[in-house]
């Protein structure tokens, strides 16, 4: 069975609308380092981080399509927090017009009929999507007229229980971000009830590579991303990050991105199934080199996994030793109970809270951490949306 992200990028792959290798939305952008000013507040939310990369993007899939015809553009910012990456990625549309994958999967699928068989019927399903159709007046009065890149980003989801949107104001002339939280529980559209001002950046000439996706899930500390549109979106850029490898040859730039998701998913891989595990790390070891597509044909061979009680107390010996010489008489007391009767929720809180008490950057830039013991999460198909 698929789950919703390889169905959505299935579709946008029939549009035969990007260039091959590109990303399947937002293709065309330049990464660039950006000095980071934050002000107390900023710090609060961020950390005290003094440097990012900053992703501009046109928006389109393909050099066919002139940037001058493309109306949302994106702004994304990477904070180089020296425990795991922070990221927000923005468009200058100000909030995301669904909540629930099924919403998006139903859009894409009926762009799809309309597409290959246009008429007005299959063109008027296109609204029924989601209720758009009751919505179209908003979002043709938020929808970007302009076409250059000077616009207000906006995260369009919000984070933690404080529910914090971010909105990035972007000056092409200065090269300068200046960046707020807005607090807006609202998940379809955009009503903030404060703004706070977080600081500013400093956008440089030089232009970088070697970003593999940015990430929903690399939210601040303390503040996970809400709703369950953050969680598709995470494996929807996965899904694309696996697609774009698999139509060019690898070098060693896109080697090196395989390794960083390899260490992002290492551990979760171990937990659900050691022998894939082990596949896996060969893989990485042979000399003949690892291919994008069996790399990922095995991680989600993994993800297909059932939890086990003897599974899940080989991943706790095996990531007890991150904590074990630092941890206190009473989390000890709950590791044991833990590898006596483990419950698969109780194991992934337990690594979660002991990996930030602890600041072990290796499990929080792990998806054991960041995606498997959210409750959102918890609500998807056995480890799949």
């Amino acid at each position: 069975m698929k789950t919703a992200a390889e169905i959505i990028i299935d579709l946008i792959e029939r549009f035969d609308v990007h260039d091959a290798g590109r990303k399947r939305a937002h293709g065309i952008g330049t990464l660039h380092r950006a000095a980071v000013h934050l002000n107390a507040e900023g710090k609060k939310v961020f950390g005290d981080v003094e440097c990012a990369t900053v992703r501009l993007s046109n928006a389109a899939t393909s050099k066919k399509i002139p940037e001058q015809l493309v109306n949302i553009k994106g702004c994304s910012i990477r904070f180089h927090h020296p425990i795991r990456a922070i990221d927000i990625i923005g468009v200058n549309f100000p909030y995301f017009p669904f909540s629930t994958s099924s919403e998006v999967i139903n859009l894409m699928y009926n762009i799809h009929l309309y597409v290959e068989r246009k008429n007005v019927k299959r063109f008027l399903n296109i609204f029924r999507a989601g209720g758009l159709y009751s919505r179209l007046d908003s979002l043709l009065a938020e929808m970007p007229k302009r076409t250059d890149m000077g616009h207000k980003y906006y995260t369009t989801h919000s984070y933690g229980n404080d529910t914090l949107k971010f909105r990035m104001d972007y000056d092409p002339q200065s090269a300068n971000i200046e960046l707020y939280s807005e607090m807006d529980p609202h998940t379809t559209e955009h009503r903030p009830k404060k703004t706070t001002h977080l600081g500013n950046m400093s956008i440089g000439e030089e232009k970088v590579q070697g970003i593999k996706f940015f990430d929903t899930m690399n939210a601040p500390f303390g503040r996970a991303p809400n709703g369950e549109i953050p969680y598709l979106r995470h494996f929807l850029y996965r899904r694309s990050f696996f697609g774009r490898l698999q139509e060019t040859k690898l070098g060693i730039e896109q080697y090196r991105l395989l390794k960083e998701l390899w260490a992002e998913e290492k551990h979760y891989v171990l937990l659900k199934d050691p022998g894939i595990f082990d596949q896996i790390e060969n893989l990485f070891n042979s000399s003949t080199g690892i291919a994008a597509g069996d790399f990922e044909c095995l991680l989600d061979q993994a993800y297909g996994r059932d939890h086990t009680a003897e599974k899940m107390e080989n991943f706790l010996e095996n990531i007890w030793p991150h904590f074990a010489h630092r941890a206190d008489e009473q989390e000890a007391g709950a590791y044991h109970r833990l590898l006596d009767e483990p419950e698969v929720w109780e194991v992934y809180d337990f690594v979660g809270f002991m990996s930030l008490k602890y600041e072990v950057a290796e499990l929080l830039d792990s998806v054991v951490v960041k995606l498997m013991g959210r409750k959102e999460y918890q609500h998807m198909q056995k480890g799949k949306i």
